[in-house]
C-alpha cells in the first residue's frame, strides 16, 4: 500500500483498470504553477491574445477567453476585490458561467491537494465559487464500490488520510454523511476493517454504525479483532 492516497489510487487503477470509471483517474501532474499559464498557450496569435487558449477546451468564443483570462489572473493574485469586480461586470453573461466551470476544473490540476504547495489562493477561489478540493465521490467512491466486498482496508486508509490532509477541509461528519448516502443509494455494505477503523479511531457508537447500515454481525466481527481496551470503550 502506498504512503499517500494518490499512490493508492494509482495501484487501484492499475489493478482494476477495466472497472474503474474515467472520473477516478487522477489528474495528471502539471509543471504549470498558475492558472494563467495553464489556460494560455505560449504563442498567442498577434493582436488576439484570447486566441491563445488550447483548442480542445471548447472556449472558442473570444469573450469566454477574455473573461477566463481575467478571472485566472485575479485568482493567481488571490484578489477577492478583482473577482467581485469581474462578477459584477460579467456575472449575468453565459460566457462567465463557462469560464467559471473551466477554471473550477483547472484549479484542481494546478493546486493538487495531494501535493505540497506553499500557496493556494483559497480566498479568491471561494469568492468565485470554485475549489481545488475534489468531492468525496472522487476520493472514496470507487473504493466503496470495489474494495469493501474484498475486505480491503483501503477505505479506512483513505478516510484517515483525507482527515489528516491539511489541504482538505472534510470532517468525519462530512464523511459519515457520504457513507450513509452511499449505503442507501448503492446498498454499500461496509466490511469489518472499515467498521473496525470507525470504532477504534473515530469512536463510533452502535447508533452511528447502525446509521450506516452496518449490521450486528459485522460489528461483532470487528470487535473480535480489537483489543480489550477498544471493546470496553465501545461497550461502555
Amino acid at each position: 500500500m502506498g504512503k499517500t492516497v494518490e499512490e493508492i489510487c494509482n495501484v487501484l487503477i492499475s489493478k482494476h483498470s477495466k472497472n474503474f470509471e474515467v472520473k477516478f483517474s487522477l489528474v495528471e501532474k502539471t509543471q504549470k504553477k498558475t492558472l494563467t499559464s495553464c489556460v494560455c498557450c505560449s504563442n498567442p496569435i498577434k493582436n488576439n491574445p484570447y486566441q491563445s487558449f488550447f483548442d480542445d477546451e471548447n472556449l472558442y468564443n473570444n469573450l469566454e477567453r477574455k473573461i477566463t483570462t481575467e478571472l485566472a489572473q485575479a485568482i493567481d493574485d488571490n484578489s477577492v476585490e478583482k473577482i467581485k469586480y469581474l462578477k459584477n461586470k460579467y456575472g449575468d453573461k453565459k460566457e462567465f458561467k463557462s469560464a467559471k466551470e473551466f477554471l473550477n476544473k483547472k484549479c484542481k490540476e494546478i493546486w493538487n491537494v495531494y501535493e505540497k504547495t506553499n500557496r493556494i489562493p483559497k480566498e479568491a477561489m471561494k469568492c468565485l465559487g470554485i475549489s481545488n478540493q475534489p468531492d468525496l465521490d472522487f476520493i472514496l467512491g470507487n473504493s466503496l464500490k470495489y474494495f469493501e466486498k474484498d475486505n480491503s482496508d483501503t477505505t479506512s486508509y483513505i478516510i484517515s488520510s483525507t482527515l489528516k490532509n491539511e489541504n482538505l477541509s472534510y470532517t468525519i461528519e462530512d464523511i459519515h454523511k457520504y457513507l450513509k448516502e452511499m449505503n442507501k443509494k448503492a446498498v454499500c455494505k461496509y466490511n469489518f476493517k472499515t467498521v473496525k477503523y470507525l470504532i477504534a479511531e473515530q469512536n463510533y457508537t452502535k447508533e452511528q454504525l447502525f446509521d450506516l447500515g452496518i449490521d450486528k454481525e459485522s460489528i461483532k466481527t470487528a470487535l473480535k479483532s480489537l483489543g480489550l481496551k477498544y471493546k470496553l470503550k465501545y461497550l461502555f
